[in-house]
């Protein structure tokens, strides 16, 4: 594999994972703004995890995880919305 089509991969998967805490936000009726105020986190560091502009390390992601109160599994299970 190329390293450009490495890197697309990856901006692909980030998206895809962004949308994910998108969707899980929403299904729980909570903002950007609420979501951040749960686990102390800038709303626009949400925004840009949402929208894939960042790569969110794993501590962030528990984080994340704990404030939707779903399982960091449930973010990366390709058979969920």
């Amino acid at each position: 594999m190329k390293a450009q089509e490495v890197e697309e991969s990856e901006i692909t998967l980030i998206k895809a994972l962004g949308k994910k805490i998108a969707n899980y936000r929403k299904e729980q009726k909570l903002t950007q703004a609420d979501l951040g105020a749960l686990i102390n986190m800038d709303e626009a560091a949400i925004r840009r995890i949402e929208l894939g502009g960042t790569n969110p390390t794993f501590k962030t992601l528990y984080r994340i995880a704990e404030g939707l109160q779903i399982s960091l599994k449930d973010l990366f299970d390709t058979n969920e919305p």
